[in-house]
């Protein structure tokens, strides 16, 4: 008999375990783009519809510019991508001061100026952005984030070819 508890408890606790590292199935992530006046702005909603607060990454979710590749953009209807030619930051593992708190049934917002970051093609085109988005339930065991569901978006932007260097 206490092999058999004691084989329960292990397997509850593995189950806790697995259950940390997998979504929450209220915690979701919307994007959309806005491409006007010569930018693209892409906006993230998380919504969080649990009982429990959500952690974001500040430099993610609360950021106004990027410092690396966040996003996955493709010309529409082919696999060609475009390339992430912005800033690249090499930074230190976050600590919990580099999380921003999303309350139980809250909705946090951010947009991203991501025009300058992308070698978007001249003239008009249809894209495919995405974005698989994580959060943390415990700012104590930062190094296991979730991943959300990827999110993605269609959108036409019309570049404006730079004039050569002469």
């Amino acid at each position: 008999m206490k092999r058999s508890v004691a084989g329960v408890l292990m397997l509850m606790a593995l189950g806790l375990a697995y259950a940390k590292d997998r979504p929450m199935s209220g915690v979701s992530e919307k994007v959309s783009v806005a491409s006007r006046g010569g930018k693209v702005l892409v906006t993230l909603t998380v919504s969080n519809k649990t009982r429990q607060p959500i952690y974001l990454w500040k430099v993610t979710y609360a950021g106004t510019q990027l410092f690396g590749p966040e996003f996955d953009i493709s010309v529409a209807g082919s696999a060609a991508p475009v390339d992430y030619i912005g800033p690249m930051v090499k930074r230190a593992p976050p600590g919990p001061d580099d999380f921003l708190k999303v309350e139980p049934n809250g909705v946090h917002r951010n947009t991203i100026d991501i025009t300058a970051s992308y070698d978007f093609q001249p003239g008009k085109q249809r894209y495919r952005l995405s974005h698989t988005g994580s959060y943390v339930t415990d700012l104590q065991q930062l190094d296991h984030p979730v991943a959300m569901k990827p999110a993605s978006t269609v959108f036409t932007h019309t570049q404006v070819a730079q004039p050569a260097d002469e």
